[in-house]
């Protein structure tokens, strides 16, 4: 029954496969080079650093993670003087597009522990803080 089968190849198939599946999960995981969190992730980690929210200011009035400081993507380049680089950044935006920009910008400016959570507030399913 198994007389066809070429074991070696069946092996290398597998292994390549496997290969594959873990070059795409890290991609996905860490775009540029920055990791992306999922909720469950972010919410145990993003006490121990500075919470950046990098929406515009109405977007963060309207709703945003609870100690989360709001520095505008727009605003952040003349805001980094507000953030340690001793310490971990996590940062969080509408969908995750926006604090990759701000991540990959941190990066080229020398932070080094960056973070962003996946897929932004739209994955969210906690309560958010409003500003009254």
């Amino acid at each position: 029954m198994f007389e066809n089968i070429h074991f070696p190849t069946v092996i290398a198939v597998a292994v390549f496969t496997v290969l594959i599946g873990l070059i795409i999960y890290s991609q996905r995981t860490m775009k540029k080079g920055i990791p992306a969190l999922s909720e469950e992730e972010f919410m145990a980690v993003m006490r121990k650093g500075q919470l950046i929210d990098v929406r515009k200011k109405e977007e963060f009035d309207a709703g945003h993670i609870n100690g989360s400081r709001n520095i505008p993507l727009a605003m952040l380049t003349k805001s980094m003087n507000k953030l340690r680089g001793d310490q971990a950044i996590y940062l969080v935006c509408a969908d995750g597009k926006q604090s990759m920009r701000a991540g990959m910008l941190l990066k080229s400016k020398n932070f080094v522990t960056l973070y962003v959570l996946d897929g932004g507030l739209a994955k969210w399913s906690k309560p958010l803080k409003t500003k009254k």
